[in-house]
């Protein structure tokens, strides 16, 4: 499919409230969304996940959910190809916690064909001749150390074209990451999770176990081993909750690192559980300051 897409951004760690932000400026705004998130993309992990509703998804026109069966192999360049085929036209906001998503998004995937004949380029020879045909383009570059960047860059110099715009800048767009503090963060996970376990967990992995479905990187997600472990009757619910609750604080500050130090981020304070207005107000300030993303739904740029 040929052609643009205008995004939008929105990113946070996970139980920060970024998906309730993000349906409320999809209801200002008339945006259509797109998941960010590398387990909602399997079919029958929803509570787990906490994917949006079937309601929402409609409600939203959803897409980069429900994209494989568990069990399936989906490597970030699946799901890239798998978005754009489902992207439009239409103005999208693109929100979630998986930062690879994020940055494939942004900057594209390089098809990595040298190292499939077991050549290495060369970096620096590259870098010096980039900058002998056009000076001044190496410090422009999003990623300058990135050989399969790097060599394709090279070649599209050499054939007097421009390089993508997403190739250029530092890190990317200007990305609004909602902040909590760490421990009111750390409350909202536990809670979250004993929401989950409420709302049918322990039977979404039971019908998974039956159907044989929860194997390969599925069966990693956060939350599925936990669940398992007391299906299996070698840890009790609470056990299993805290031990979840403390995976999932430390994934949590896995996003929040990646977001500062790999992102051109953009921290919205979180105060408490009724801002989800001023939260809005926020993020649509910074996206006035930057306007959309172009995503190109060209494959080869």
């Amino acid at each position: 499919m040929n052609g643009s897409t205008p995004l939008f951004f929105l990113g946070g760690p996970t139980a920060s409230g970024k998906t309730d932000v993000a349906h409320l400026l999809a209801d200002q705004l008339g945006l259509r969304l797109l998941s960010v998130d590398s387990m909602m993309v399997y079919r029958h992990l929803d509570i787990g996940t906490a994917k949006p509703t079937s309601e929402e998804q409609e409600r939203y026109a959803y897409a980069g959910v429900n994209l494989v069966d568990p069990g399936q192999r989906f490597s970030t360049g699946h799901w890239l190809r798998a978005i754009r085929e489902q992207l439009d036209d239409r103005p999208t906001l693109a929100v979630g916690g998986t930062g690879l998503y994020f940055k494939a998004l942004m900057l594209g995937l390089d098809e990595d064909t040298r190292q499939d004949r077991g050549e290495t380029p060369d970096v620096a020879f590259m870098q010096r001749e980039l900058e002998r045909l056009k000076p001044g383009i190496l410090s422009s570059l999003a990623d300058p150390e990135n050989p399969r960047r790097l060599e394709r860059a090279l070649l599209r110099i050499q054939e007097g074209k421009d390089l993508p715009g997403r190739w250029i800048g530092d890190r990317g767009v200007m990305m609004p990451v909602l902040h909590w503090p760490p421990h009111e963060l750390n409350e909202r996970i536990e809670s979250r999770i004993r929401m989950m376990f409420e709302q049918g967990l322990l039977a979404e992995v039971s019908a998974l176990q039956q159907m044989g479905a929860l194997t390969g990187t599925a069966s990693q997600a956060i939350g599925y081993q936990e669940a398992e472990a007391v299906l299996e009757g070698t840890a009790s619910r609470e056990e299993a909750i805290q031990a979840l609750a403390t995976r999932t604080r430390r994934y949590a500050k896995r996003q929040r690192t990646w977001f500062r130090n790999q992102m051109n981020s953009r921290w919205i304070e979180v105060r408490n559980d009724q801002d989800r207005n001023r939260l809005a107000d926020e993020v649509r300030g910074v996206w006035e300051e930057t306007g959309p993303f172009l995503f190109s739904r060209e494959t080869g740029d």
